[in-house]
């Protein structure tokens, strides 16, 4: 979601900045242009950020070790995340 907030917001600051050559009295389109192109690239770089995190997390593997005693009464599980 955010990534696709980012690359929309990329395309209208460009299309404001470059595109537009109206004048609006008291507004610099050119600077707020500039300003959503911006956020644009912040909105990307936190998706980027955001998928790291999830990358990380699905990289654990548990592994479960299950010893059992000879006479069969005792059993002892062991699980490492790694």
């Amino acid at each position: 979601m955010l990534v696709a907030l980012g690359i929309i917001m990329i395309v209208l600051g460009a299309i404001v900045t470059f595109a537009i050559d109206a004048a609006v009295e008291g507004v610099d389109l050119e600077a707020i242009g500039y300003i959503v192109m911006l956020g644009g690239v912040i909105a990307l770089v936190a998706a980027a950020i955001r998928g790291a995190g999830w990358m990380t997390m699905n990289n654990r593997h548990m592994h479960s070790e299950r010893h059992v005693s000879s006479d069969g009464n005792h059993v002892v599980e062991d699980t490492k995340v790694g």
